[in-house]
């Protein structure tokens, strides 16, 4: 295993988002078990439990935003560690096939999360807060996302060993931007793409998670007053995506900075 101060805080915001999860999907599951029954005296103290598990949520979303980047910086990190390794590719072939599953998880816990949380912000906003009881079952639903980004985060670090690997020349072939090494192409050629894909990721993850929320107040047959909030996110996720389109035109003009 190959260890360095990343590494250990990678590790430790990942246990520490496991930690806390566990503590608010306990909280949820009693929500959830206790919400259909509940008297109008019993609902007043669900609801303050579950502003708990949202609290939660929202820790959990921001460790889960930060541990993208850092997560990136820790594989960069460990680059001089690993002989062969030109740049990030090398790091995650030498931590293959634990690198790459990770990275999905992330990305894809990252999402679902925020999911949630957007469906969080919307109950607020309807009277009585309906959605409860469905946010607590779905929190429970969500927790082994945490175990697993954990688990893989220990197997991906602890699997590393000082080996040598073929670098991205040997895979990859230079000459084309496309077929190049995708690594270099964000890393050192083209860095405004990262802000490109994160632009278009959250466009389209805010006009996913608006069309979700529509079908599920749709199916439960709840009367809401939020359409202008909905207006104002479907906004929001156009001004995104135009931000990325400005970035992908600008990075195309300029051209690759290894040129």
């Amino acid at each position: 295993m190959i260890i360095n101060i990343f590494v250990a805080v990678d590790l430790a915001i990942a246990l520490f988002a496991l930690a806390v999860g566990c503590y608010a999907a306990f909280k949820a599951y009693k929500i959830d078990a206790a919400e259909k029954t509940a008297t109008t005296d019993q609902r007043y103290e669900l609801e303050k439990d579950y502003y708990l598990v949202s609290t939660v949520g929202w820790m959990t979303l921001g460790t889960r935003i930060l541990a993208i980047p850092l997560f990136f910086i820790t594989v960069f990190s460990l680059i001089t560690s690993v002989p062969g390794a030109m740049c990030e590719f090398g790091v995650f072939q030498a931590g293959a096939p634990f690198s790459w599953v990770d990275l999905a998880v992330k990305m894809f816990t990252l999402f679902a999360f925020g999911g949630w949380l957007y469906f969080d912000f919307m109950n607020r906003k309807l009277k009585g807060s309906p959605l409860i009881g469905s946010l607590s079952k779905w929190f429970v639903m969500l927790l082994p996302l945490l175990f697993i980004d954990a688990a893989l985060d220990i197997m991906f670090f602890a699997s590393l060993e000082p080996l040598v690997v073929p670098c991205c020349m040997v895979i990859y072939n230079l000459d084309s931007i496309l077929t190049g090494c995708p690594f270099c192409l964000f890393t050192y050629d083209m860095p405004l793409l990262i802000g490109v894909v994160a632009s278009y990721s959250m466009a389209a993850g805010l006009t996913i998670w608006t069309v979700l929320y529509k079908r599920h107040i749709r199916t439960l047959k709840i009367e809401t007053e939020n359409s202008s909030t909905q207006s104002k996110i479907l906004t929001i996720s156009l001004t995104l995506a135009i931000i990325g389109t400005i970035l992908l035109i600008a990075q195309i003009i300029i051209g690759p900075f290894g040129l």
